[in-house]
């Protein structure tokens, strides 16, 4: 009962979040759904005989332990760690107060070897080369901290590789002045690896 209802609280308080979808910063005004009331509304699940696990630890560790057919890996593509993004989430989840810093108000956190431009390449190899998956797939973006080559010289060192592009146009809140990208498109890019044995 405990998880239904913190669930519900989660999904129910990032209705009304004044943010333009992460929560690395706030919005300066008020939108509409933020102006809303909270209402807690129930986490609604589909209840089924499968089963599942869930790991929170560090994937190139957790790699070395788990196996299967498919490995999907969604990383994040920048220096922004997804805790930061989603910290306020994280906050209601643990029930764990933070002091506020900087402009942003986000708390502390650890980087990840994801979010390092000198680290990305060498912890993506050694996650390739110790996953005992038969197809790993990478969604990936051409703004990443890998480049598109980079990624594939890697990948295809373990087995056959493959390519899908996909081009987006790029999220409003992403339109900015201030950004390192001011292209209008983005591509997304789905790795994929049918690992030697």
């Amino acid at each position: 009962m405990y998880y239904f209802l913190l669930a519900s609280l989660i999904e129910s308080a990032d209705k009304v979040a004044n943010t333009t979808s992460v929560y690395g910063a706030f919005l300066k005004h008020l939108k509409k759904s933020a102006q809303k009331e909270l209402i807690l509304e129930s986490a609604d699940f589909i209840q089924n005989d499968n089963s599942h696990q869930v790991f929170n630890e560090d994937s190139n560790k957790l790699i070395k332990h788990i196996s299967g057919d498919i490995l999907y890996l969604d990383p994040p593509y920048n220096q922004r760690q997804y805790s930061a993004n989603y910290h306020l989430l994280n906050t209601i989840a643990l029930y764990k107060p933070f002091k506020p810093k900087g402009k942003t108000g986000l708390p502390e956190y650890n980087r990840s070897s994801y979010c390092k431009k000198n680290e990305v390449k060498d912890s993506f190899e050694e996650l390739i080369k110790n996953a005992s998956f038969k197809y790993i797939f990478l969604s990936y973006n051409n703004e990443g901290l890998m480049s598109k080559e980079d990624v594939e010289n890697t990948m295809k060192k373990y087995g056959k590789y493959d390519l899908v592009t996909q081009e987006y146009q790029r999220f409003k809140a992403d339109k900015t002045e201030n950004r390192n990208h001011k292209a209008n498109k983005t591509f997304e890019y789905l790795h994929i690896l049918e690992k030697n044995n």
